[in-house]
């Protein structure tokens, strides 16, 4: 009974032109869009050093000299280019400049304590490096000065340790080959495209609700258990979304030869079990009170644009500014964290980080799941 009911909800979900559309035609569209709007704009970035004004707020002639030694040193594809393009302003002149983000993409201030800190006209790639560049250096400030205050016997150690080439720390936590930060925005098409995936469950409910629809009357006085009936649909649901949703991953990474990073079996096992996530949210809302399927699909497309917008679809930088002030909207959020799982296995590989999403992605899918299951229990008719 159970693989009857099941082969017969498969034709009715790969039937479905409206899902098959927005869970495979839609990433493969926006997608390609994506790959044209942002395909060579990172390989630019990796070749033109950053244009950087640096503006000394002290005179001390140590400080100087190590902060210009360590900008000056930076560089990219294993130094065959500058990271930096540097010009020793002040800062009347460096804020001219930053207007036209063409001659200054932003202004580094050194400090009399040594510390660094920066004044950018707009966000973007070149200011999230240059960003990066004076946090590293403060971190690297702030340990020296905290062991030489609390173990100064071990000073010369750490500064030789800073000193040295640090590929080594680059090798285990950045273990993926592509470091694009406009990869970001495929992450999130990922993500809004696994949660669309609801839109085919949401049906789930409605049809094995008597009050809801003629299928879901006819179902009722059948001999056959809403939940069995619940179930095939849910399990029949979630193949053809994962498949369709692996379809879409599989033509961005070899028809769009886009580079996802990490190990291609785990991406793919990440992708099913976001598609998980989006069936099992589909299953939940389909199975709350009985209005119409039409007001639970406004609901799902709101969560689904909401949460998306929020992980970095429409604004790449936007999940990390929510980081920053209110990171618990992250790590509730679903589509923040299947992207988040995607960023993980390119940045870091497998590890605690990546283990963190596939558990909490585990975790809501099941209560989504027992959820519906029990809410489409409790529907009862007196008559049908």
């Amino acid at each position: 009974m159970f693989m009857n009911l099941l082969g017969k909800q498969l034709k009715l979900g790969f039937r479905d032109k409206s899902n098959i559309f927005w869970t495979l035609m839609f990433p493969v569209l926006l997608g390609t869009l994506f790959y044209i709007a942002f395909g060579s704009i990172y390989d630019t970035f990796l070749q033109e050093p950053v244009k950087t004004a640096v503006v000394f707020e002290t005179d001390n002639p140590e400080v100087i000299s190590n902060t210009k030694s360590f900008l000056e040193g930076l560089s990219l594809n294993d130094g065959s280019t500058k990271l930096l393009d540097i010009s020793y302003l002040e800062y009347s002149e460096a804020e001219a400049l930053l207007k036209d983000d063409e001659k200054v993409n932003g202004i580094i201030k050194v400090a009399d304590t040594g510390r660094l800190s920066l004044d950018i006209y707009s966000n973007g790639v070149r200011s999230t490096i240059q960003q990066n560049v004076v946090t590293s250096y403060n971190q690297s400030l702030e340990l020296i000065e905290r062991t030489a205050k609390d173990h100064p016997e071990n000073l010369a150690d750490v500064i030789a340790g800073l000193q040295k080439d640090t590929s080594h720390i680059a090798a285990k936590s950045l273990v993926g080959d592509n470091k694009d930060p406009f990869l970001t925005y495929f992450y999130s098409l990922l993500s809004m495209t696994a949660l669309f995936a609801s839109l085919s469950s949401l049906k789930i409910g409605n049809r094995s609700q008597a009050n809801m629809s003629a299928v879901g009357a006819r179902a009722n006085v059948s001999p056959v258990r809403r939940m069995m009936f619940q179930a095939t649909g849910f399990v029949s649901s979630y193949i053809v979304q994962t498949v369709v949703l692996e379809i879409a991953l599989l033509y961005m990474m070899f028809v769009l030869k886009i580079n996802f990073g990490g190990d291609k079996p785990l991406i793919l096992a990440t992708a099913a079990l976001a598609s998980l996530v989006g069936v099992s949210l589909g299953f939940f809302i389909g199975n709350i009170g009985s209005f119409r399927i039409e007001k639970k699909e406004g609901i799902l497309v709101a969560v689904t644009l909401v949460g998306c917008s929020l992980s970095g679809l429409m604004y790449g930088d936007m999940k990390a500014i929510i980081t920053e002030h209110c990171p618990i909207v992250n790590k509730l959020n679903p589509a923040a964290v299947i992207s988040d799982a995607f960023y993980c296995l390119n940045m870091f590989g497998p590890g605690e980080r990546y283990l963190q999403t596939v558990i909490f992605m585990l975790g809501i899918s099941s209560v989504f799941i027992i959820l519906g299951l029990v809410l489409g229990r409790k529907v009862s008719y007196d008559s049908v």
